[in-house]
């Protein structure tokens, strides 16, 4: 994909992952829409500094796994950049839930949150992306090739978000190619206890945490792969054997 002029839409693209991603799409010419929930100071700053790459930028409020919403700012992103080329869906959360301790009211949080915000926005953007053609990459965990205890209905949520992209890229193809990237640990959340960060960068080959650039560089390749899709690209730093 040629990203000099290209749309790049990112659903939960104002801070940390999303924001690096944004940068670097950025820095290699695409204009950049995203939408955001929370965040809405760093989304402000993250529309700056996106604008200051010399690019256009979008950020719309909007929560995606509402479908209202996303038809709302859909309808605003393809007003100011048309219909996006590149689709990265990156919303999400990251939360402990011991399966033990696990209600009916926090699965539906984590499918929500990190399942229906990845479907939503496909049920709207698989057709008109299907016709113009272009590329999906979905932000997975590698987690979810192995669930990891404590996090059971979070994994369960990330591997539902692999099958859907794995069944997309049958569905899309040939104009539409759909890859997932796995990170392993990259951005622990502030609240993560400092001995957990030590055990997960322990169980790494490489002895060593990730930063959210590695997981920009590897959305950049799977923009710009025009002969790959189908595929889950681990970005763990080999935490997936530990």
């Amino acid at each position: 994909m040629e990203l000099r002029g290209a749309t790049a839409l990112i659903t939960g693209g104002g801070h940390r992952l999303g924001r690096a991603i944004g940068l670097r799409l950025a820095e290699a010419g695409a204009n950049v829409a995203f939408t955001y929930l929370h965040a809405g100071a760093a989304a402000a700053t993250t529309r700056r500094e996106l604008e200051q790459r010399g690019v256009r930028a979008v950020a719309v409020r909007a929560d995606a796994a509402d479908d209202r919403q996303m038809a709302a700012a859909l309808a605003e992103v393809g007003r100011a950049l048309g219909v996006p080329d590149l689709w990265v869906a990156n919303a999400g959360v990251f939360r402990r839930t011991p399966i033990a301790a696990a209600t009916a009211d926090d699965w539906d949080d984590m499918l929500r949150l990190n399942f229906d915000t990845f479907l939503v926005p496909a049920l709207r953007l698989a057709a008109p992306m299907r016709q113009r053609g272009g590329a999906i990459i979905a932000l997975g965990d590698v987690a979810a090739l192995e669930p990891w205890a404590d996090y059971v209905p979070y994994c369960v949520a990330k591997r539902a978000l692999v099958a859907l992209a794995m069944r997309l890229a049958r569905d899309l193809a040939p104009t539409v190619r759909v890859n997932v990237i796995a990170p392993g640990p990259v951005l622990f959340p502030p609240e993560f206890p400092a001995a957990a960060r030590r055990r997960e960068i322990a169980r790494t080959l490489l002895k060593r945490q990730g930063h959210a650039a590695d997981i920009a560089e590897a959305a950049l390749y799977l923009a710009r792969a025009e002969y790959v899709t189908g595929v889950v690209l681990p970005v763990d730093g080999g935490r997936r054997f530990g």
